[in-house]
Order: C-alpha cells, then structure tokens, then sequence
C-alpha cells in the first residue's frame, strides 16, 4: 500500500478504537508487544508530519516523501509489507503517539531533551544547520536573525511545535516578530501573501521544498550567521523516528535496522531522490543517549 488507502482514513476517523490481532483475546493483545501485533496484523500505523520532504502526497495521491521511504524499508525488513501512513500537524506528533493513535511517528523530529521526556527517539538518522526560506530575491535582504531584530516591522515565520521558535526566542527575536502556522503549507502559503517576510526550517526543509523547480516564487537563503543554542554553540539538529517508551523491542528492531542501512549504503540510497547527500546522514559517534542529556 504506497498510497494513502481507504484503512488510513478509516484509522483517521477511529483513532481512539484499540486495534486487535484476529483471534486475540483482550487480555492477549494487551499482553503482546507493538511489534507483535504489527507482525500479527500485516500493518503498522505510522503519523508523518506534512512537511516537505520529510512527508506529503505527491501528485499521483500517493503518500510520499523521506519518512515514508524509509519506514517503508524497516516494515519490508521485518516482513510487514503494509503501512497505513496518516499526515497531521507537527504539533499533534507526540501528543498522538502517547495516545495510541500511532505504532511509532517519522515526522522528521529533532532530538531534543524536552521530546525525550515523552517518547523514546531511535538513533540519529540526519543531521542539519538552520536556513531561511524568502520570497524571490531576498526583497528585504535577510540574512541572519540579526537582521530581522534590527527591523521590527520584519515577521519571521515558524511552524508549531518545532525548534526554529526556541531558537528565535534565544536568538533575541521578540515574540511580536514571530509568527507561529500549523503546518508547512500553511507556512508557505504565508510567506507567498506576505504575512511573513522569512522564514526559518532546517536547512534540508528548505532544499527539499524548492526541488525540482517547485515553488519558484520562493528563494533558499543561506544564514550568514547561524542560530546558536542557550550554550551559545551554533545549532546542529538531529533527526530520528519517535516511538513509545513502553516499546523498547520495536525500538531495537527498528535501530538495528538503521545502523544495517547506514552501513551498507541503503539508508543513503532511500534519501538520495529527496535530494539528500552524504553530509546530510548522522554518523554513529553522536548518539540519542548524548543527545537527550539536558544542557
């Protein structure tokens, strides 16, 4: 199932419903794990965040995308050869998780000690600076956060539940300046009307929204300085697949999988038509553990 099917939107609709491996019994499907019951049930039911490229529907109407390539590869590993992918807002991601809407969530999530708090991140599986998205030809000249502090009428764009605001907010914008959508779309969208005059994603975000020609009207912008973290280190984001803390056994399935598919080049080869390069991939000597650790 590539595209989005009928048992997605069904899984939409009834998200509260507990779903049951036939000829369990409800204390014997309490009583199995998520992979388990995955394995039992030929499907994994996954949250995507609709940011591109990290998930959307491409214009055939199937589900597509950086996460959706890849946990296709980890079911197919274990032998599940469904998925039913549903996209929602960043925001909702974890909220959904820990409410059983979703066996695990690939929303291209930065690792963060906050997130960690709530759920258990997989290894890192790509690493990324920040950039800006304006519209064609930098009208105002952006740059940095600098520049948009040192002019208060400049609106810097972010999407809900993300990082960029964090960092806006330790970087010195004021609150008045930012701007706070939903969603990707949303957020360009804004930008094109200008309600916004930049605005901020990881710098893969930005390359993978403007690929193959799509959204000329938009410009990737470089930052000339860098965000820094609270630490004052410039800022380096991790990304990794989200699950519940209560599934360590498909949480190793699926690290076991990914330090397989990092080595033998595939993880690379599944990420490279997002427009993905080496550079990009999280390399083994920065782990989860590290990366949840408060600072």
């Amino acid at each position: 199932m590539k595209g989005i099917s009928r048992r997605s939107i069904l899984a939409a609709i009834v998200a509260t419903t507990t779903v049951f491996s036939p000829g369990l019994s409800l204390a014997q499907s309490e009583s199995i794990t998520t992979l388990t019951k995955i394995k039992q049930n030929g499907f994994a039911r996954v949250g995507f965040s609709n940011f591109k490229p990290w998930g959307y529907v491409s214009d055939a109407g199937e589900l597509s995308g950086v996460e959706p390539a890849v946990v296709r590869a980890f079911l197919n590993s274990v032998g599940v050869e469904g998925m039913d992918g549903v996209l929602t807002q960043f925001v909702s991601m974890i909220p959904a998780l820990e409410a059983e809407r979703f066996d695990f969530i690939a929303a291209g999530m930065q690792i963060r000690p906050a997130r960690c708090e709530q759920i258990a991140f997989g290894e890192p599986e790509w690493k990324s600076t920040q950039a800006f998205l304006t519209r064609a030809g930098n009208p105002s000249n952006l740059k940095s956060l600098d520049d948009i502090i040192a002019d208060p009428k400049m609106r810097l764009g972010v999407v809900g539940g993300g990082t960029e605001r964090e960092y806006a907010s330790i970087n010195g914008v004021p609150d008045a300046q930012t701007v706070i959508f939903p969603d990707l779309p949303t957020a360009t969208a804004g930008l094109k009307a200008e309600r916004v005059d930049v605005l901020m994603f990881t710098s893969i975000t930005g390359r993978g929204l403007l690929a193959n020609g799509e959204h000329p009207e938009l410009q990737y912008v470089a930052m000339s300085k860098p965000p820094v973290d609270k630490n004052g280190a410039p800022v380096v984001g991790y990304g990794a697949i989200g699950f519940r803390k209560s599934d360590p056994e498909l949480l190793a399935a699926w690290n076991g999988w990914l330090k397989q598919a990092k080595q033998s080049g595939e993880l690379l080869k599944l990420l490279e038509p997002f427009g993905f390069t080496k550079d990009d991939l999280a390399t083994e000597d920065v782990t989860t553990a590290e990366l949840c650790e408060p600072k």
